[in-house]
């Protein structure tokens, strides 16, 4: 357990975090404008952006930590700091007024079960690795 938590998992959580919320600021200003192209476009450049947020911690965490599929550990901490800000922004009534909490907890719903297939890989794979 002394390996879950590392710094480089840290400062991609805290990247992760900052980009979600620029990420909900853009979205939840184009959605009340009524902007699909800003949409799109956020949805797009975030999608890029914590891409290279994973590629770029993930590889120094390979560097500092080799063990075999350290990417389940970044898709739990995007999981949890992405829906937990998500959902925060409906409790502080930050969303637009044509957003609907409900799209939040179906994408989580979905994700989750994601998720959980990811886990049974990590596990199973890193059962494997043990033993070889």
């Amino acid at each position: 357990m002394k390996t879950f938590i590392t710094n480089n998992l840290l400062k991609f959580t805290l990247g992760t975090i900052i980009l979600t919320i620029l990420f909900r600021i853009v979205l939840s200003a184009s959605i009340t404008n009524k902007l699909t192209s800003g949409v799109i476009i956020c949805s797009i450049l975030y999608g890029i952006l914590m891409w290279f947020n994973g590629k770029y911690f993930g590889k120094k965490e390979y560097e500092y930590l080799p063990i075999y599929d350290i990417g389940f550990r970044f898709h739990l901490f995007t999981f949890l700091a992405h829906n937990l800000i998500s959902v925060l922004w409906f409790v502080f009534a930050f969303e637009s007024k044509y957003e609907n909490i409900k799209v939040i907890y179906i994408t989580a719903l979905i994700w989750s079960v994601i998720l959980i297939i990811h886990l049974i890989y990590y596990l199973s794979v890193r059962k494997e690795t043990i033993k070889n």
